[in-house]
């Protein structure tokens, strides 16, 4: 007699539970928006925001001037190279000695004899004085930023020149002897470019890779400089950072995945923060 008592006492106390729920109208609900419990996705970025869209449409604008690149070589207000007479003297010699020695009894005898030929040669040469070069990181690591750094800047549709090439064609179409390297640098980027670009490099321990960049654009008509900056490789404090990505650690749990920095990053993140200066720059 108590089961069907209890069940009865169930049912009625759910039928009370619904009856009393509250009525919610459909006004109050936010149609055609998402659930709150739902974050909205994030947006992610992984290096510093270059508008390549932007750069290209100013860089046209203003014509695509062409821009020669002075690398780890400064344009100095050395006029002309100066000469001077060199004499060099060379000088060899070269020794020969031979000794005997007789012993007999109640005789003995000696007899040495030698030589020597020496030879002096003196060259006379006017020598021409040569800029100072730059020391700079290691060929290959030297290389890898270079290539990084240009592939960058021809690849957003910059018209680049290249230094040593119009020299030489510049100096081929001269007449005469005596040419004067830095008349001959001059004449040459004036004509076949519009812009210089000088890069520096320069020892930075602050710098992931040990060195930092020294990018300074100027117009070569008449010398009026556009952007300047330092740059050390590394990304603006400001700057989104990627969500982190954990492995599986052999120790137990997981670690942080941390993609060391290279010389090709570093190359490429410079020759970006170069153009977006260039491209401020152009657009004013």
């Amino acid at each position: 007699m108590k089961r069907p008592l209890l069940s009865l006492g169930l049912a009625v106390l759910a039928a009370g539970a619904l009856a009393q729920a509250p009525v919610i109208p459909e006004s109050a609900y936010r149609k055609g928006m998402p659930d709150v419990i739902t974050p909205p996705p994030v947006v992610v970025t992984t290096g510093p925001t270059f508008n390549r869209s932007g750069f290209s449409s100013a860089y046209a604008r203003a014509g695509r001037p062409t821009i020669a690149v002075l690398w780890n070589r400064e344009f100095t207000d050395m006029l002309q190279q100066g000469s001077a007479s060199q004499v060099s003297i060379d000088t060899m010699r070269a020794g020969v000695s031979n000794a005997e020695a007789v012993r007999l009894p109640g005789y003995a005898a000696a007899q040495v004899s030698g030589a020597v030929v020496g030879n002096t040669t003196i060259t006379a040469q006017d020598v021409k004085t040569q800029q100072g070069q730059r020391s700079g990181p290691v060929e290959r690591v030297d290389l890898q930023m270079r290539a990084a750094f240009m592939q960058t800047i021809t690849s957003s549709g910059v018209r680049l020149v290249d230094r040593n090439v119009v020299m030489r064609t510049t100096a081929a179409k001269q007449k005469g002897g005596g040419l004067d390297s830095q008349q001959v640098e001059t004449d040459a980027l004036t004509q076949h470019a519009k812009l210089l670009m000088e890069v520096l490099n320069t020892r930075d321990a602050a710098s992931p890779t040990g060195w930092a960049t020294y990018v300074s654009i100027k117009r070569l008509a008449d010398g009026v400089v556009l952007a300047e900056g330092y740059m050390d490789g590394r990304l603006p404090e400001d700057t989104p950072k990627a969500a982190p990505r954990f492995e599986a650690d052999p120790r137990g749990g997981f670690r942080e995945i941390i993609k060391p920095v290279t010389v090709g990053d570093t190359g490429k993140l410079v020759a970006e923060q170069t153009l977006a200066r260039l491209g401020e720059a152009l657009g004013r």
